[in-house]
């Protein structure tokens, strides 16, 4: 029997050698596809963490915007009811002078109606105050 041995061919050798570079590139095509994929939807999920930061960022902003307008309100409020205590105490301070000086008309009303009623013995201060006006 003849001895086998198995001698390639250069055709078959080119032919091996193309194989080998498909499935490799084959290969690399796949790895390449499911490394890009998975980029894909890190991307994806990088871009909705990215919306869902930017909405939260507007909502931020917004509220912001109201905390400062509801902040100035405040401050108006808060001169206009120094204006309003001003205006109180002023006029605290003239009810006081005007109670004064209606204290000091009336003890010189009654001065002068008790010396009228010495004088010209009209009706005593009391008296008249007790009649009904007509």
């Amino acid at each position: 029997m003849a001895h086998l041995r198995f001698r390639p061919s250069p055709a078959g050798l080119v032919a091996m050698a193309l194989g080998g570079v498909a499935v490799f590139g084959w290969g690399a095509f796949a790895v390449t596809a499911s490394g890009q994929h998975a980029l894909e939807t890190r991307i994806a999920e990088v871009e909705g963490e990215r919306d869902a930061l930017a909405a939260r960022q507007k909502q931020f902003q917004q509220t912001e915007a109201e905390l400062r307008e509801r902040q100035a309100r405040i401050a108006e409020a808060k001169d206009d009811l120094a204006g309003v205590n001003a205006a109180r105490e002023k006029a605290k301070v003239q009810l006081a002078g005007t109670q004064r000086d209606l204290a000091a008309l009336t003890k010189r009303l009654d001065a002068a109606r008790e010396k009228a009623a010495q004088t010209t013995g009209s009706i005593p201060a009391a008296d008249a105050a007790k009649k009904p006006a007509r």
